[in-house]
């Protein structure tokens, strides 16, 4: 039949003693080690991301795309038309890796100079797709299959979309939204596979019941046609902030497949304005703290503050926990 063939011994032999031997190799190391519990980026992956507006499920992607950057020299596609224009998306990537801010008021306010330095790494790094044209459209195959050629011309090592919504759907030529995420989502993870690619997925999710005035986290049943994207994702994350006043995103590792990447659970990160990065947070004293900022495994990149006693969990309106989120 068209299409389909059956297996023969030379079709998979080196593959299998490939399998083998890296039958227990995660991805690569992000920065935290209560993420690499849980999760790690590996190349013929994908990932799905979702959470409420405001959550911080981008600046969760977008660190640890950096991140991958600043470590091994990753290079990623990105198509956040969610996030903002061109100039916006790269100053957030220049500003995480500088940690200095694009605010002119800020003490830690970016130059000129400092920003020309930085624009060719970013650029270099980060392929920021962006629309020339209002009526242009894209579906997500269209955005795979351009990952797909830019890997094998430039070099490439993941394409990320934010959000899902903001690509052309089909749904019609395919016999509606349900057969669309049919065919879709294994397309997707096809072009991962046989690319070497990891794929990232930002989804908006429905909105959940409360309880207790507050919305329950959502899951990836609560993306519209769940039980597809559940059915065919590899990896599915929740970011979620209980307190929209607090600065702890909590990261829930739904669905982590294969098992070499990592297991189902969740952590908490919390977030600093000043660096727009996540730091997490051991307690050495009564009162003092670390701040323990993204660093290759091995590294330790900490900043200790003191602070008063018992400020950890019930006052938030200070420098340390840094709560006007941009989000």
């Amino acid at each position: 039949m068209k299409g389909f063939k059956i297996t023969e011994p030379n079709d998979v032999l080196k593959q299998l003693k490939e399998y083998r031997n890296t039958y227990h190799e995660k991805g690569v190391y992000l920065g935290f080690n209560k993420i690499d519990e849980f999760y790690s980026m590996q190349l013929g992956n994908c990932t799905d991301w979702t959470g409420f507006p405001m959550s911080g499920k981008t600046q969760v992607l977008m660190e640890l795309l950096m991140n991958t950057s600043v470590f091994y020299g990753w290079k990623h596609l990105i198509y956040f038309p969610d996030v903002g224009n061109n100039v916006e998306i790269l100053s957030d990537f220049i500003h995480k890796k500088t940690n200095k801010s694009f605010d002119p008021l800020k003490q830690n306010a970016i130059t000129d100079q400092e920003i020309e330095n930085e624009i060719e790494w970013i650029t270099k790094h980060f392929k920021v797709l962006t629309k020339t044209d209002v009526k242009a459209t894209m579906t997500p195959m269209e955005f795979w299959d351009m990952a797909a050629h830019i890997k094998k011309t430039e070099g490439l090592e993941t394409a990320s979309i934010d959000s899902w919504k903001d690509m052309s759907h089909p749904y019609d030529k395919y016999g509606g939204y349900a057969t669309y995420l049919e065919y879709c989502l294994p397309y997707r993870n096809h072009i991962a596979e046989e690319n070497n690619l990891h794929l990232h997925t930002i989804i908006h999710p429905k909105l959940t019941e409360k309880e207790n005035g507050k919305r329950n986290i959502p899951t990836p049943y609560d993306l519209k046609g769940g039980s597809e994207w559940f059915n065919s994702g590899k990896c599915m994350i929740t970011v979620h902030r209980p307190d929209i006043k607090d600065n702890m995103a909590q990261i829930h590792f739904n669905k982590i497949k294969p098992r070499s990447v990592g297991k189902i659970g969740h952590c908490e990160l919390f977030f600093d304005i000043n660096t727009l990065t996540y730091y997490d947070m051991e307690t050495v004293e009564a009162n003092v703290i670390k701040k323990l900022y993204a660093a290759p495994k091995g590294i330790i990149k900490e900043i200790e503050h003191k602070i008063q006693p018992l400020q950890i969990n019930t006052n938030f309106d200070n420098e340390f926990f840094d709560n006007q989120l941009p989000f």
